[in-house]
C-alpha cells in the first residue's frame, strides 16, 4: 500500500505533531507499507532522525507572496520552485520573529477555497505530483487548511 501522509511543518520549532507523524510514518514504512511523509509549508523538525521527503508543498514563503501578489502564481514553475527549497524556508524560519495571526485569515480562508483561492497553482503542483510521481492508495492530510485541495485529490 501506498501511502502520502501530508504534514505541516512547524517553522523551524520542535512540534509534537511533525513528531508525531514523523514516527508513524518511520512505523509504517517499518511495517512493509511505502509510506511518504510529505511536509507542508516549511520542513518538519524533531528530536529523531527525520524520514520527510526533501521536498516542501504549499511552501509557506510561496504560499504567502501569492496571497498578497496573486500574479505570482503565474511565474514559471522552476522559479516557484525556488520559494519553496527546503534550504531557505529553513534560513527564513530561523530568523522569523512569529506570525501575527490577524494578518493570516485571508491567507488561511484563501487555502481552504482550494483552485479558486491565490495558491491555485500550488493545489495543482500537489495534485500532479501525486498522480505522476507517486500515485498513492492512501492520502493522508493531518492539517484541514491544506483540505482545500479535497476535490483536485479525488
Amino acid at each position: 500500500m501506498r501511502i502520502a501522509y501530508l504534514t505541516a511543518g512547524a517553522a523551524g520549532m520542535y512540534c509534537g505533531s511533525c513528531m508525531h507523524d514523523n514516527a508513524l510514518a518511520r512505523e509504517l514504512s517499518r511495517r512493509q507499507l511505502e509510506c511518504l511523509l510529505l511536509p507542508v509549508y516549511t520542513p518538519i523538525r524533531t528530536d529523531e532522525p527525520d524520514v520527510s521527503t526533501g521536498q516542501v508543498f504549499f511552501g509557506g514563503i510561496n504560499v504567502y507572496l501569492q496571497q498578497k501578489m496573486p500574479r505570482l502564481g503565474r511565474l514559471p514553475r522552476p522559479l516557484l520552485r525556488l520559494l519553496d527549497a527546503p534550504w531557505l524556508l529553513r534560513w527564513v524560519t530561523k530568523r522569523a520573529v512569529g506570525t501575527q495571526a490577524e494578518f493570516l485569515g485571508d491567507l488561511a480562508v484563501s487555502m481552504l477555497e482550494g483552485t479558486h483561492g491565490h495558491q491555485a497553482a500550488e493545489v495543482e503542483r500537489l495534485v500532479n505530483w501525486l498522480k505522476t510521481e507517486f500515485r498513492p492508495d492512501v492520502i493522508l492530510l493531518t492539517n484541514l487548511l491544506i483540505g482545500g485541495c479535497i476535490p483536485e485529490i479525488r
